[in-house]
């Protein structure tokens, strides 16, 4: 009798859920032993199983294609039936999304050896009566619930992205107008002396001695001496044994930088900022040019950010009568959280809505 699995992610211990053990003995998973080495040389590592080098590419199958069968695995066996339960590549699929959905293409062989070790046990399970325990019905009515309202609060999400208008165009450009200064962005080049490096005394670097260091050669760069060389000697005369890196242009926009670094947008082009104290090392940067980010450069950026903004008025019309008293001794919190003040964006469609 050929067996559907479409469902049966949803009770197995691997989706997700809390695992339950049986009795007093937890069923443990078979290890699987690598393969031998070959001779040197050279050594072969061995493959993990189930998993296809970078450069193998996984066919494409149709979702109802059977990926898997499972001989001697069936609910109920039928007269001149053979017991079997074929996993599709939807149903392979699904488990992957449910339990891992950061797994690797090339690993999809490895879950189908779990999936079906899994649906083995359970239905090894179901037939010793397993599921009809006070204690395990209770633990999978739970679970089973929680899978529902996730996947309900899901679909909630999804169904009110597809329902949201298309951010027009005369939108976007106003956002980009009101919100200029967050796509400003500078070319600077950064003189720097990081905190923890190797030196001749294995000691730390003295702080002061760095600091000093570092004015010194701001007072040069700004006499117009070449950073790189400046650089160089700073790793000299501090003792670094290491290599200085090359002090090339870089490229910062405003939304990435914070503290004395903000400050950089201050500057005019060819200026030097003072010795800036920062989290990993003392820098000096010099700002060679400042110019806006071009709107077709961030339109996308600007498209996301209005969608989002759209979804989270939505969620608020939607949840305007829903309120939550947390214990905030229980949770550690200064105050009552707003369960609605930031929402994410949708989750992308998971394997049940995929072709």
């Amino acid at each position: 009798m050929r067996l559907s699995v479409t469902a049966v992610v949803l009770a197995c211990a691997s989706c997700g859920m809390a695992q339950t053990t049986v009795g007093d003995t937890p069923v443990q998973k078979p290890m699987v032993m690598p393969q031998a080495l070959g001779r040197r040389p050279p050594i072969k590592r061995a493959m993990p199983p189930g998993t296809a080098p970078a450069s193998v590419k996984t066919p494409v199958v149709p979702p109802a294609t059977a990926v898997v069968t499972l001989k001697g695995v069936c609910k109920q066996q039928l007269a001149n039936t053979p017991c079997e339960t074929v996993i599709t590549r939807e149903d392979l699929d699904r488990f992957v999304e449910t339990s891992t959905p950061d797994a690797a293409k090339t690993a999809h062989g490895r879950q189908a050896i779990q999936y079906a070790r899994t649906l083995a046990f359970s239905v090894l399970a179901e037939q010793q009566g397993l599921a009809r325990n006070p204690a395990l019905a209770k633990e999978l009515d739970a679970q089973l619930s929680l899978v529902r309202m996730r996947i309900l609060a899901d679909a909630f999400l999804r169904n009110l992205q597809t329902q949201a208008p298309v951010v027009a165009q005369s939108d976007i450009e106003k956002y980009y107008n009101d919100h200029r200064d967050r796509y400003e962005q500078i070319q600077i080049r950064r003189l720097a002396v990081p905190f923890e490096v190797p030196t001749e005394s294995g000691r730390h670097l003295e702080r002061s001695a760095a600091k000093s260091e570092m004015a010194e050669l701001r007072n040069r760069a700004l006499a117009g001496e070449d950073l790189n060389q400046l650089q160089l000697e700073a790793y000299q005369h501090l003792h670094i044994q290491a290599t200085p890196p090359p002090v090339n242009v870089l490229t910062l926009r405003r939304a990435g930088l914070q503290g004395d670094e903000a400050r950089l947008f201050d500057l005019n082009a060819g200026e030097i900022s003072a010795v800036l104290d920062l989290p990993a090392a003392f820098a000096v940067i010099k700002l060679e040019s400042k110019d806006a980010m071009p709107i077709q450069s961030v339109r996308p950026e600007i498209e996301a950010e209005l969608r989002r903004d759209g979804l989270q008025s939505e969620v608020g019309k939607r949840t305007r009568k829903i309120s939550a008293q947390f214990n905030l001794q229980y949770f550690d919190m200064p105050s009552q959280p707003d369960i609605f003040g930031v929402t994410a964006a949708p989750p992308p469609a998971t394997a049940a809505n995929r072709p």
